[in-house]
């Protein structure tokens, strides 16, 4: 029942901007994989699945679009963000025309998503990315170490049902796409991942 009452309030998006100020150490690494493995450039233009209120949009130097299921997330990214454009949106059925996007983006969104949810969400990104484009998924996973049950116990706390490890997580993409690449940052509060996903 306290779980269900955290749930609630973690949908008012002042509570989940909250959320991400508490949790810097994992949007810190967040971040870093965004920087060092998404191409972005002034010219490009990038959708962005499950934005919430829409904080990665300052690191994006070209065109974005945002979309999160959340109306009130979106209504708040309107009203806080200088710039970008935000839509209340299903990210397993895109209406975006094929080819739309330069790179897609997902971050710490695989974890409230089932497989089959994922699979279609990851479909979709491929279809809406340009040729020479990737998905690129960034998200907390479940700790490398098994030993490390401080960092588990913490992450199954989370309002997201599908914690993964890793290799749960590739394989799961990859009954869908091509993980062309991997990568995991340790953190105190997080692992987190990166997977480069392309079309098979």
């Amino acid at each position: 029942m306290l779980r269900k009452a955290l749930e609630r309030l973690l949908e008012l998006p002042a509570v989940y901007d909250l959320n991400q100020f508490i949790g810097q150490p994992t949007v810190r690494r967040y971040t870093q994989l965004l920087a060092e493995e998404v191409p972005l450039g002034e010219g490009s233009h990038v959708l962005d699945l499950g934005c919430g209120t829409g904080a990665t949009r300052k690191l994006i130097p070209g065109q974005y679009v945002g979309i999160d299921i959340n109306p009130d997330y979106i209504a708040s990214a309107k009203r806080i963000r200088s710039s970008g454009e935000f839509i209340a949106m299903d990210a397993t059925k895109l209406s975006f025309p094929d080819a739309s996007f330069d790179q897609v983006i997902s971050v710490a969104t695989t974890h409230h998503l089932d497989g089959e949810q994922l699979q279609a969400m990851v479909v979709e990104a491929l279809r809406v990315v340009k040729p020479g484009g990737a998905f690129h998924i960034i998200d907390a996973i479940l700790p490398v170490n098994s030993r490390d049950r401080a960092k588990e116990l913490f992450f199954r706390m989370d309002r997201g049902r599908f914690p993964r490890k890793l290799e749960h997580l590739v394989a799961t993409v990859s009954c869908a796409a091509n993980v062309a690449r991997t990568r995991v940052l340790s953190g105190p509060m997080h692992d987190v991942a990166y997977l480069k996903v392309l079309g098979i």
